[in-house]
């Protein structure tokens, strides 16, 4: 009885240490027309030797799966000389790169607006979205200027249809996998988490319940740089706009990484902007790194 007891303990701990954590970092960048942009000095000129700087980024930041947008003629190539073992492209927008196995490619709406592929880290499978909305209509030279109800009706015009076509594809293919679900990429659509009561003195008094942002939570989606940084003054600062303070509109966070899961948990989340070592950031939208912990 005695040695039953201490082999059934033996066990149960050997149990407890295989349900072991993995630790992923998920990165979402729009790279500006395949990376090609040089800085403002030349105007942003386009030439296929400033791709290094895409590559420097990548490398620094080091993340494990990045979701990418506008890859176009050097997106690729960059990831692969950034490191990234496994990648999928689904049009000339959209393509996803993993450090990890890519085990399954999915086609999700339109390829040139989402895609799907399946990772698989270690003896765990995650569902991970690539996606891209419409840029129309552009609000952002206009804010100062547009109703909120007409910002709205924009907003649902285009890519809160697009959005709303998505997650259906997203649900109905959950519910076959049932996985846990990283999702991420350009929204062009601002939050409703940031355009607050606190935060209406940059955003020339408004308040808007952002309707792409809402549908999201609705949905169930986590929000991870939000519920990492909760908020949304501290620090105040977007993935797409103005640098500096000259401006009445700093900046507007419209790429995001969103996680629906109880088993992931977001250990941290932050907007990249900085240059590289030896190098420049080369896009006009920041990117957007979240480290998970994996149960």
């Amino acid at each position: 009885m005695k040695n039953t007891i201490i082999i059934l303990i033996s066990f149960l701990l050997i149990s407890c240490n295989n349900k072991k954590t993995e630790t992923i970092k998920v990165m979402t960048w729009n790279i500006w027309h395949g990376g090609l942009h040089g800085t403002a000095k030349n105007n942003f000129k386009q030439d296929s030797s400033n791709t290094i700087n895409t590559v420097k980024v990548l490398k620094q930041v080091d993340p494990d799966i990045l979701f990418m947008q506008e890859t176009y003629c050097c997106g690729m190539q960059a990831a692969k000389d950034a490191d990234f073992l496994y990648s999928w492209r689904a049009s000339s927008n959209l393509s996803i790169h993993s450090k990890y196995p890519i085990i399954d490619t999915i086609n999700l709406y339109q390829p040139f607006n989402s895609q799907a592929v399946l990772i698989a880290i270690n003896n765990k499978k995650i569902l991970c979205i690539n996606l891209w909305l419409d840029w129309r209509p552009d609000y952002f030279n206009d804010f100062d200027r547009l109703t909120i109800d007409s910002m709205i009706l924009g907003e649902k015009s285009r890519r809160f249809k697009e959005i709303t076509a998505i997650l259906k594809s997203v649900d109905s293919l959950n519910r076959k996998l049932n996985l846990p679900i990283i999702l991420g990429g350009d929204f062009n659509s601002g939050s409703h988490l940031d355009w607050t009561e606190s935060t209406k003195q940059w955003h020339f008094d408004k308040v808007i319940e952002w309707p792409v942002s809402k549908l999201m939570e609705e949905k169930g989606y986590i929000d991870t740089y939000r519920k990492a940084n909760p908020d949304p003054i501290t620090p105040l600062i977007g993935t797409w706009g103005f640098h500096d303070d000259k401006k009445s509109l700093l900046s507007d966070r419209i790429d995001f990484i969103y996680s629906k899961a109880d088993n992931i948990s977001i250990e941290s989340s932050t907007i990249i902007k900085d240059d590289p070592i030896g190098g420049f950031f080369n896009s006009d939208h920041r990117a957007i790194l979240t480290s998970f912990k994996l149960e």
